[in-house]
């Protein structure tokens, strides 16, 4: 597997902001094969590396979803919080 372009530090592309909102809504999803065909270093599959046009998209993403989870959690929290006591 051809792994240069998505590590490559060189010309790295912008990052589409409507892509990465629509993973967010629709989630990509990895294959699940334990056999799927890894980078050099074993941490991404192909389904990564086809998906998102560079690593630094892919940890961006990352990140995204870390806020999006987050802020779901305290949203529950503030709505248990204002829920009336028994």
């Amino acid at each position: 597997m051809n792994d240069d372009y998505f590590y490559q530090t060189d010309n790295i592309p912008p990052i589409d902001v409507e892509q990465m909102q629509d993973f967010l809504d629709n989630p990509p999803l990895l294959c699940g094969d334990e056999d799927c065909p890894r980078n050099y270093e074993g941490t991404y599959c192909r389904c990564i590396t086809t998906v998102f046009k560079h690593e630094t998209h892919y940890k961006h993403y990352l990140g995204l979803i870390k806020v999006k989870v987050e802020s779901a959690f305290v949203d529950l929290i503030q709505k248990n919080n204002n829920l009336p006591s028994k």
